[in-house]
């Protein structure tokens, strides 16, 4: 299964306000971008819509990430933000069975950043 995000992904744990009661809430921008990603999820998940919501954590999960610019990134944050979406889309059941991760950044491209998911059930190289 191939999965894409458009667009630089905004770290999860970074893009989080707090009020002066203590409730949490995401920053506006980085709602805005949740929202459109679980969308876009929800539309790509049509192609694979016998073999989801994934329940095991036999696959393996290979992370091709474009960053828009050079800027540090946070890839906890980013991997976070990602598990969401693909939870609250129901691609996984619970992002707690995503074990087996392979992850690489790739050269900045500012029109082409993004990410490229690959799930399978082989072990990915």
């Amino acid at each position: 299964m191939v999965f894409t995000f458009t667009g630089q992904i905004h770290g999860g744990k970074n893009n989080m306000r707090i009020t002066r009661n203590g409730i949490h809430y995401p920053d506006p921008k980085f709602e805005k971008w949740r929202t459109a990603q679980i969308y876009s999820l929800l539309t790509q998940k049509k192609n694979y819509i016998n073999q989801l919501p994934i329940i095991s954590d036999k696959y393996h999960w290979k992370f091709l990430y474009i960053p828009s610019d050079n800027r540090r990134r946070d890839v906890p944050a980013i991997l976070d933000a990602v598990f969401h979406c693909l939870e609250k889309a129901g691609i996984v059941k619970d992002d707690c069975l995503i074990k087996n991760i392979y992850f690489k950044t790739n050269m900045p491209n500012k029109d082409n950043a993004g990410l490229l998911l690959v799930i399978s059930d082989k072990k990915i190289s």
